[in-house]
């Protein structure tokens, strides 16, 4: 059986929609690429019509007799695209499905998405899905017919993903790889640490070949040539991490300063590194990083100085006796 023994012609309502995307196609922006990978993704008669569009575009006569339909009422205009299409895809003798990804593929960029140091930013995806980054946070997404794929660049990101079994969401975090169908979950690059905690559903974790399985209410800390730390998220952490607390429970010092990092511009630093390994447990109001910065101080019995630029931590000098007399 040839490749196209099944094709079909597309729909009407697939053309008009197809004709149009395929004049604005050199002109798209990153959002509109992926609105149309998204909708190229509904089915396999948009992605022939898309790729029928695209090959009519390429002879002067098909484009004449394009322009001429499309100025046309609406009934007039339908039937038209229709024959228009149905007389490239005899002349094709191929299935249109297997056109369309070399139009996109050349030309296609990643949607990017941040937020500055302070804010968050909630975004609603073509497929339903909605990103919601934590301050001082980047990530890239890329949507395609086969799967969804979001690149975390920096800092911290909630995802509530829509179902799709046929296109998995995949999270990528350096080296580590969080998979998803249909959940809700976090992922955190922290200073060496990735971590995972899943608020809903079921992800699977792969890193340098080993696979696990995390379900609701665990979390997951990978840090590269230690053991992976596993452990159960307390019953409010969905509502904590959307209003912006940290609680630490033996959490190293190097952590904590990385999240309040992303809440000041005037970072908060160690001039002594091995301090970054010191376990600090409490609760910390993130987006009020002066106030936690010196609840951490007197925590560690530490004193925070600022040289302008940045304010180190320290610990404090001890007290001199007093001579005697």
């Amino acid at each position: 059986m040839r490749a196209n023994d099944n094709w079909r012609l597309p729909s009407d309502e697939e053309l008009e929609i197809a004709a149009d995307w395929a004049d604005r196609l050199p002109d798209l922006a990153a959002g509109e690429r992926a609105e149309l990978e998204a909708w190229l993704a509904g089915g396999p008669g948009r992605a022939a019509a898309f790729a029928l569009m695209r090959d009519t575009q390429r002879d002067t006569a098909l484009i004449e007799a394009a322009e001429h339909v499309r100025a046309a009422p609406v009934a007039q205009r339908s039937m038209g695209l229709g024959l228009i299409a149905a007389g490239v895809a005899l002349v094709a003798g191929l299935s249109a499905v297997v056109l369309v990804r070399p139009y996109l593929v050349a030309t296609e960029a990643p949607m990017e998405l941040t937020t500055p140091l302070g804010q968050r930013a909630e975004h609603q995806l073509s497929d339903k899905s909605v990103v919601t980054l934590a301050a001082d946070t980047g990530v890239s997404v890329r949507y395609s017919h086969a799967a969804r794929e979001i690149s975390l660049k920096r800092g911290d990101a909630m995802f509530q993903v829509a179902k799709d079994k046929a296109r998995p969401f995949r999270v990528q975090v350096g080296d580590t790889q969080v998979v998803a169908v249909g959940t809700t979950f976090e992922v955190e690059r922290v200073s060496d640490a990735v971590q995972v905690r899943v608020f809903d559903g079921v992800v699977r974790v792969t890193r340098d070949g080993a696979e696990r399985s995390l379900r609701k209410g665990e979390w997951l800390m990978l840090v590269a040539d230690r053991a992976p730390v596993q452990g159960r998220l307390g019953a409010d952490s969905y509502q904590a991490w959307r209003s912006d607390w940290l609680d630490a429970d033996a959490l190293p010092l190097k952590y904590v300063i990385a999240r309040l990092n992303r809440y000041t511009a005037q970072s908060v630093s160690l001039h002594d590194q091995s301090l970054g390994d010191l376990k600090v447990t409490g609760r910390f109001k993130l987006d009020r990083p002066a106030e936690s910065l010196t609840m951490l101080a007197a925590l560690l019995d530490m004193r925070a100085a600022s040289d302008g630029r940045r304010v180190y931590l320290t610990p404090k000098e001890p007290a001199k006796a007093e001579p005697k007399t």
